[in-house]
Order: structure tokens, then C-alpha cells, then sequence
């Protein structure tokens, strides 16, 4: 019997596990466990319970049967978890959600104060920061002798130590790092840290090892779910340009140049070259609060009804109702990393417009458009483009936001037929790692997968 691949993929919504079979060229089916917000009583936090996701993760892989040739982590980024002399957490998961660095101490926010005093502006939510604003709200345990990424952590739980490097994908989402040179910003360590010779995680190699399981298996350090999606569902990395469509949004565009726009980010992508990115702090999560405003309406007329059949009645009116650019709909419900304090709004509304058909369309619409002006402003990079490969639920499960995509974008459109395109670019990263494929077969892999 062949050994398969294992990709973990700790969403912010769901934990979930691909498993690549290399010998049949297939997928096994996926599973997935949820990931809930865990309540710490603090107004700005959003946090998770990193024992419950340990625990998630050694369910799932309870699952696999066939015997395993390599683990690879991939899944949410920026957020931090602190642990103890043991390795093990000593706090939540405070996740890229979070927004304790918006909480003002002595008159000011500690994002405010770090721009003052480094010169750097760290968007809510990076790692790096919300470490800052645990200092100063005197909210670090006392245990804590570190902290990390939660695929840092669960990569640590998986080889049975902590370890001390990670692949810069994962390590520039935590704040001043620098994607070409590897290393992040002497200035803001100090300032972070309190301490004039600290030091954080330093970069692994591209598809290196962090150890083994106790059962010997190989486990690659974790990569980030932007680089590892793109990975598992780009085969022509010049002239594709991967749209995701989660809890928030992202447009990534490979270049091997590292100059982007400065509304984008550059991010090192394994050794190749770069993702130009522009990312969005709801997409997914736009169009579920517009799912609860509608079923709160419902139920408040005293009818009961499903959240699934919630969601099917947006997409009839949408379909049959819906007129484009009839309302126009800011999707910016929680801020954007440029103006964490900017929020949504809905305008050129008339006395015959106010339907819910036009929410529907004009919420989507303006999804895809703020994902659109990345791709203005990368004007040059993205006129090699010549299509758009889509992935996430919200793609794939209403054909109304392809529609939108085709609007905007006016390229063709590819849905990826894969349910985590992350957890399958994870698989193919630990393949790849252990020498079970090259590089250029894993490219060939994704494009079949894409023309299934």
C-alpha cells in the first residue's frame, strides 16, 4: 500500500484535513471539524482555543488509515498563541480578528504608539502587535516564555518540541518582516519585545523537514494558507490570478519582481518569487452578515426557518431580482488593514431600489470590487493575467459571485474543484518535501486536478 500525503489546514472557520494519494493521482474526501470563537470576555478580542484545534487535528488524522509519508500545516496566519517552558499554550489563540491593538492605554492605541515610536505601521491583528498591545494591557501570562503562530504550535505539538523557524510565509504575516531580505525589522523587535537583544522565529528553507511524529512520520515546517492555496491550485503561476473568497478575501498575483503597490503585500512565495496580494478583511463574512440581518427579520416575523434556506432565498432574489449597480455596497463591515477603522455603509439608494434582491447582488458586488482595485493598482503584473482561478465556498456554492467576478474581471473564470485548495497545497508541499514529487510534477498535479 502507497503512502499519502497529509495537508492540515487550520481555518478560521474550520479545521480541515486533505489527504493526497499519489500512487491513484486522487484526493481522498476531505473532513473538517469546526473551529469556534472561544469567549475571553473581552469586547475586542476574537480568539480560539488552541487545545481544542491539538485536539481537532490528532481527530482527524485518527481518521487516516492508510499509512502517512509526510504532514504539512497550513491555515490562518498573523495571530498569536503564548506557550510555557513545556511547549505547551498558556493562552487563546488571539487570531488575525482580533483588535487589541486598537484599545487605547494612556491615551493611545498600540498601534498608534508603535508607528510613533518605530516608523512602522503594523496592520490590527499581526502578530507582532498584538503581542505589543498584551504588554501594555499587562495580558501576557505570567508562564509564558514565547509565543507563535498557531501553525507554528501545532507543527511544535505534532514533532514533540518547540521550534524556532518557520517558512517565511509564515513569518512575515506577524509584522516587519522584510520578503527579500528574510528578516524582520531590528527597530520594531526591540520595541516589541522591550528588550535590546531579542530575537523571534527565523526562516526555514523552502520545504524543509521540522521533524518527525513519534511514529516517525516527516512533518514540513507549516506554510502560509495564501502561498500553500496558491500552490495547490495554480499550474500557470504567470498569467493566473488565484481570487479566495473565505472569511475574508485575497487576490495573489505571481511575480518575480519585489516591487508591489503599497495597498498590496508582498509575500515570499517557497523560494520561487513572490505573491503580490491584496487582501481583505471580510468577504465571506460580508455576505453571512447580511445572511443574519435577513434572518433576524424572519424570524423576528415569528417564522421559523433554516440558515441554508436563508441562503437559497438570497440567491433566488439575487438571480431573479437582483440588478447590478443598483445599490452600491461597502463591504468594509470590519475595517481594511490600511483603515482598520472604516466601516461599511449602502448608498444610491432610491424609492423603488431598497430590495433585498439588490443587497444581495450589490453585497457580492462589492466584494469583488474591493478585490478588484488590488488588481488596478497592480496594473502592470496583472496584464499578464489571463484568467481567474476562484476558490472558497462562497465560489463555489452560488454561482452569483462567479457572475460578479466575470463582471469585473472581464476574464474567464476557473472554479477550483477542490473543497480546501490550502489543505491540498499543504499535501503537495510535504510530498515535495520528502522527495515523493518534484516540484514540476506537483505543478502538473494542479493542473489536471484544474481540468477535472
Amino acid at each position: 500500500m502507497g503512502r499519502v500525503h497529509v495537508g492540515l489546514d487550520i481555518g478560521t472557520t474550520n479545521i480541515s484535513m486533505v489527504v493526497l494519494d499519489l500512487n491513484g493521482g486522487t484526493l481522498l474526501p476531505a473532513r473538517s471539524i469546526p473551529n469556534v470563537q472561544l469567549q475571553t470576555g473581552e469586547s475586542y478580542a476574537y480568539a480560539q482555543d488552541p487545545h481544542a484545534i491539538e485536539s481537532a487535528v490528532r481527530t482527524l488524522l485518527l481518521q487516516v488509515k492508510e499509512p502517512i509519508g509526510s504532514l504539512c500545516v497550513t491555515g490562518q496566519v498573523h495571530g498569536i498563541v503564548y506557550y510555557d517552558a513545556s511547549g505547551i499554550a498558556v493562552s487563546p489563540l488571539y487570531t488575525w480578528l482580533d483588535r487589541r491593538a486598537m484599545e487605547q492605554v494612556d491615551g493611545m492605541d498600540s498601534q498608534q504608539l508603535l508607528f510613533e515610536k518605530t516608523g512602522v505601521h503594523l496592520p490590527c491583528g499581526y502578530g507582532l502587535l498584538a503581542h505589543y498591545a498584551n504588554r501594555r494591557l499587562k495580558n501576557v501570562p505570567a508562564e509564558a516564555v514565547g509565543f507563535c503562530g498557531i501553525l507554528e504550535y501545532i507543527t511544535s505539538r505534532l514533532v514533540g518540541k518547540t521550534i524556532d523557524k518557520s517558512d517565511p510565509s509564515c513569518l512575515g504575516p506577524f509584522g516587519a518582516f522584510d520578503p527579500v531580505s528574510s528578516r524582520f525589522n531590528d527597530r520594531v523587535i526591540e520595541e516589541v519585545f522591550g528588550l535590546k537583544e531579542s530575537r523571534f522565529l527565523d526562516a526555514c528553507s523552502p520545504f524543509e523537514l521540522a521533524g518527525y511524529t513519534p511514529e516517525g512520520i516527516p512533518v514540513a515546517f507549516p506554510v502560509g494558507d495564501n502561498q500553500a492555496g496558491f500552490f495547490g491550485m495554480v499550474s500557470d503561476w504567470p498569467h493566473s490570478a488565484l481570487v479566495s473568497m473565505g472569511t475574508s478575501g485575497q487576490i495573489s498575483l505571481f511575480s518575480t519582481s519585489p516591487v508591489c503597490p503599497a495597498s498590496m503585500e508582498l509575500r515570499p512565495f517557497l523560494g520561487e518569487g513572490y505573491l503580490h496580494v491584496g487582501a481583505t478583511l471580510t468577504a465571506g463574512k460580508a455576505y453571512e452578515t447580511l445572511h443574519h440581518c435577513i434572518a433576524s427579520i424572519i424570524s423576528s416575523a415569528g417564522m421559523k426557518i433554516s440558515d441554508e434556506a436563508v441562503f437559497e432565498l438570497m440567491k433566488k432574489e439575487g438571480k431573479s431580482h437582483g440588478i447590478p449597480g443598483s445599490l452600491a455596497v461597502d463591504t468594509r463591515f470590519n475595517g481594511s488593514r490600511k483603515e482598520p477603522n472604516a466601516r461599511g455603509s449602502v448608498s444610491s439608494i432610491q424609492l423603488d431600489n431598497l430590495t433585498l434582491g439588490n443587497l444581495v447582488v450589490g453585497t457580492i458586488d462589492g466584494i469583488v470590487d474591493e478585490l478588484y482595485q488590488f488588481s488596478v493598482e497592480a496594473s502592470e503584473v496583472f496584464l499578464a493575467m489571463e484568467r481567474i482561478i476562484a476558490t472558497g465556498s462562497s465560489v463555489r456554492k452560488n454561482f452569483l459571485f462567479q457572475e460578479a467576478l466575470d463582471r469585473k474581471f472581464k476574464l474567464p473564470t476557473s472554479i477550483a474543484q477542490v473543497d480546501d485548495g490550502a489543505g491540498l497545497g499543504a499535501a503537495l508541499i510535504g510530498a515535495v518535501a520528502v522527495g515523493a514529487l518534484s516540484k514540476q510534477e506537483a505543478k502538473s498535479f494542479v493542473g489536471s486536478m484544474l481540468r477535472a
